[in-house]
């Protein structure tokens, strides 16, 4: 569903960056580079509840919808359904079935692409 016969989104944009000290900023350690999504589930949706159950709901090409939630701190999952909807949401902690079977949700995996001390600035 998301252009590979794995159904994965990788998203590949330096957002490296380094502060003035020399150091790199705790951005740079998760740049949109290190941002992968897993599938999770198929045929439900992150039912959070609420009076703002998403962080964004709405009618997206697959690929924008990633790169919303890529660009996204507080983003953690991803729903995407065939005829092109799409919910970002900061968590799932329940499940509910979709009303449209083809809903896929994937988590958002984040790795760091620094060592800590690159990214801290070290005990000195």
């Amino acid at each position: 569903m998301l252009g590979d016969k794995k159904e994965r989104a990788s998203i590949k944009e330096d957002g490296a960056s380094q502060q003035s000290n020399g150091r790199r900023s705790w951005d740079s350690c998760t740049s949109l580079s290190a941002v992968d999504y897993h599938p999770y589930s198929t045929g439900n949706f992150c039912n959070n509840g609420g009076k703002v159950p998403f962080l964004v709901e709405g009618l997206f090409e697959p690929g924008e919808c990633v790169s919303r939630c890529t660009r996204a701190h507080n983003c953690a999952f991803v729903t995407l359904y065939r005829n092109g909807w799409c919910q970002l949401g900061s968590k799932c902690l329940q499940e509910s079935p979709a009303g449209d079977s083809s809903a896929m949700t994937y988590a958002k995996v984040v790795k760091s692409v620094c060592k800590d001390e690159e990214c801290w600035g070290g005990w000195d």
